[in-house]
């Protein structure tokens, strides 16, 4: 229920509520009371229904359902609109005027059917509303007690026949038993309903073990061992636990053994190993049983069949070493043994071939080979100054369909000669005293031959290092080109030769040298002058002195007369600043005054010159910022306000602003000045921008008079508006509710 003019749900009625019954109070004394309301509904505190009774002390509910109980209680309202809290409640049960036959259904015989049955009808008859002269329309409804087992059967019943069915079907793989309970209803307000049950036992039923099929296989004489993996394997039943035993058997062991099984229950995986006789071929049919232990319907099987292809043995030959060569080397013999059918039962003709992967550096090598001898050889000689590694194969065929082939690989290195590396010239570099870092490329960086692929390392070093340090060299082999930097010492000049050194790693012939001059001229070093913070100041602020330090020729060697002089980018808001600097002090001073009522910003910048040709100049800039004055906020008037105890104003609008600050940026607060009945945190603020809300909770129980004052802050100043706040009690609840009359 909502009070202070919240919405009433009205609950809908039975056709059948003929009941009234009518309740009265006790007149409230207080002067301000203004009417009543009666509350009521079918359960205890919940009140659905109201009657407005206005400032009489009595009031009528009518169309109640026979039979029902009903619960009542009322309140009265003050002149401003607030409502009390509920009376005591009183109940009222409406009389039953009627009386009804209770219907009928014949009894139910119990049912017994096994594990994982079928769709299960259950006749019902002897339906009836249980008078002739009663014609209400008939439900059936069933349920089960153990509906994890048997789930609640579907009714096929149209009223007012005298007969229908239920229908059910028993979970899968499950057993046990269930109270089923067929209730018939013909819908009057008692002596409605009548209830037959009766008993289905679902009995244990074993359920044969699974394994899923297994696949034919091919596999070739004189195989290795085969492993077939099994899978499947379950006892046929989530609620089955028997300890399971997998075996295999081969129709044919001469050829493949009984197989033998790798199996631990109750997993659902296993597998089977086999290895066919050496020499062997045909087929056989591999059987796989999986046994439950149950007393019937434990075994399930599976087969499948082996079929082992005849096939020629692969030709031999022993494996050859690798080996490794010079250049220009002279013809190499490799000598071959082991070669042979493969078999004392084949005879074929072998014949003997060899390629290389590189003919380009081994041209294919000359076979020397008559069969059926054990040994031969191959001969090659590598090409003239050629060098790298070929992969040379040697093949024996035996001339067979398949199988017929063995191959043998080794590796031939040729080692080269090394050739000089080459660098091309350096041209000598001129740079000026304290100059920034120098980068010198490399070109024409190489091996010194197109067939030689070494590491090549480049250095570099100086022959005054006083002045240009061993120079940082970039290189990666085998790139053609490279990079050297360095940076001469602050203040140093004179000349240093440079020597780059490009090194291949050969034992000999396996360097290259080039040298550059870098000569350094002297300059002017630019003066110095510290780096200046910036200055914030309000607007009408008096004269300002900025200090200077860190003034200086630039280095120790150079005595020029140093100026000072200083420049404003906005001369309208702060002047030309004044200096004072005497030469060759490291410190001095600007001074400026802004403008009367200006505001804003300028840079303020400072220059430091020591009268060289050049590099004669440092300049140093900081800005001025002018504050503008600040104006306080402003906020708009409230009224005052009047609300019942326990409950909170409504958001209450007001309007704030500020010709600085954007109204979003502003900040709320808001206090009390009687804590007892509102605390200064039960005052909450809404809305956005200029337009804002306050909200206002007196504390739980508490009335009486709070003045609240709402503050509104720009972070510098504020303003402040209140209004007053009356919290008043609500009226007693009526007293002494009671029934009159029914």
């Amino acid at each position: 229920m909502l009070l202070n003019g919240g919405v009433l749900a009205f609950v809908p009625l039975s056709s059948l509520a003929t009941g009234n019954v009518t309740l009265a109070w006790d007149a409230n004394p207080d002067p301000s009371v203004a009417g009543y309301k009666l509350y009521y509904g079918t359960a205890s505190g919940n009140y659905g229904t109201v009657i407005p009774a206005g400032t009489a002390t009595t009031a009528t509910a009518s169309n109640l359902t026979e039979g029902a109980t009903y619960y009542f209680a009322a309140t009265d309202y003050d002149t401003n609109g607030f409502e009390s809290d509920f009376s005591t409640e009183v109940a009222y049960t409406v009389p039953i005027t009627s009386s009804n036959r209770a219907p009928t259904l014949d009894p139910l015989a119990n049912r017994t059917i096994n594990e994982s049955a079928p769709l299960q009808t259950v006749n019902l008859t002897g339906i009836t509303s249980g008078a002739t002269n009663e014609n209400q329309t008939l439900t059936v409804t069933a349920t089960s007690s153990n509906p994890g087992l048997i789930p609640n059967p579907a009714v096929i019943y149209t009223s007012p026949n005298t007969s229908g069915s239920i229908t059910f079907t028993p979970v899968p793989i499950l057993f046990g038993s269930a109270t089923i309970t067929v209730t018939v209803n013909d819908g009057g307000a008692s002596n409605n309903i009548i209830s037959r049950s009766f008993t289905v036992t679902v009995n244990n039923v074993n359920q044969a073990p699974t394994l899923n099929t297994l696949a034919n296989m091919t596999i070739n004489e004189n195989a290795a061992q085969q492993t077939v993996n099994l899978s499947g394997i379950t006892s046929g039943a989530t609620n089955e636990n028997q300890t399971l035993t997998v075996s295999a058997t081969s129709s044919n062991p001469g050829l493949i053994p009984n197989p033998t099984v790798t199996y631990t229950s109750p997993n659902a995986t296993g597998s089977i190993a086999f290895t066919p006789v050496a020499l062997g071929f045909g087929s056989a049919t591999i059987t796989v049983n999986v046994n439950d232990g149950g007393a019937s319907n434990n075994i399930i099987s599976r087969t499948f069949n082996v079929t082992v292809n005849p096939v020629n043995q692969a030709p031999t030959l022993d494996a050859l070493a690798n080996i490794t060569i010079n250049e220009n080397a002279s013809q190499q013999t490799i000598n071959l043994s082991g070669i042979s059918s493969g078999a004392a039962n084949e005879n074929q003709t072998l014949t003997v071939t060899a390629t290389s992967s590189n003919p380009g550096l081994i041209p294919n090598p000359s076979v020397t080979y008559t069969s059926p001898n054990a040994t031969g050889s191959i001969a090659f000689t590598p090409v003239a100054f050629g060098l790298g590694s070929a992969t040379i194969t040697v093949t024996v065929n035996d001339g067979g369909t398949s199988n017929n082939i063995t191959s043998r690989t080794f590796n031939v290195t040729v080692n080269g000669v090394n050739q000089a590396p080459t660098l091309n010239a350096l041209a000598n570099v001129t740079i000026n005293e304290n100059a920034s870092q120098q980068t010198v490329n490399l070109s024409g960086i190489s091996s010194g031959a197109t067939n030689e692929l070494q590491t090549l390392t480049v250095t570099a070093s100086s022959s005054n290092p006083g002045l240009i340090p061993n120079p940082t060299v970039t290189y990666t082999s085998p790139n053609t080109t490279g990079s050297l930097a360095f940076t001469p010492l602050t203040f140093g000049f004179g000349t240093a030769t440079i020597t780059v050194t490009v090194n291949d790693g050969g034992a000999s012939n396996n360097v290259v040298s080039r040298a550059f001059t870098v000569t350094v001229s002297p300059v002017n070093q630019v003066p110095t002058l510290d780096p200046l913070a910036n200055v914030t100041i309000n607007e009408n602020a008096s004269q300002q002195i900025v200090n200077l330090t860190g003034v200086t020729s630039g280095s120790p060697n150079e005595n020029q007369t140093l100026t000072v002089t200083a420049s404003s980018s906005n001369t309208g808001l702060i002047p030309n600043p004044t200096v004072t600097y005497t030469s060759p002090n490291a410190t001095g001073s600007i001074r400026f005054t802004p403008v009367a009522s200006a505001f804003g910003s300028a840079n303020v910048t400072v220059t430091v010159n020591d009268g060289g040709m050049s590099n004669n100049i440092v300049s140093r800039t900081f800005t001025v910022t002018v504050n503008q004055v600040n104006t306080p906020p402003t906020i708009s008037s409230f009224t005052n306000q009047v609300i019942a105890v326990d409950t909170a104003t409504a958001a209450i609008p007001f309007t704030i602003n500020d010709a600085e600050t954007a109204a979003s940026s502003l900040t709320l607060s808001g206090s009390s000045d009687n804590p007892s009945v509102v605390a200064n945190t039960n005052i909450v603020f809404g809305g956005s921008a200029g337009n804002r809300t306050v909200r206002v909770a007196p504390l739980p129980g508490q009335t009486g008079v709070a003045n609240i004052a709402v503050t509104v802050s720009d972070g510098t100043a504020t303003a402040t508006s209140s209004f007053q706040l009356s919290v008043r009690p609500r009226p007693a609840a009526p007293t002494n509710l009671h029934v009159t009359s029914n």
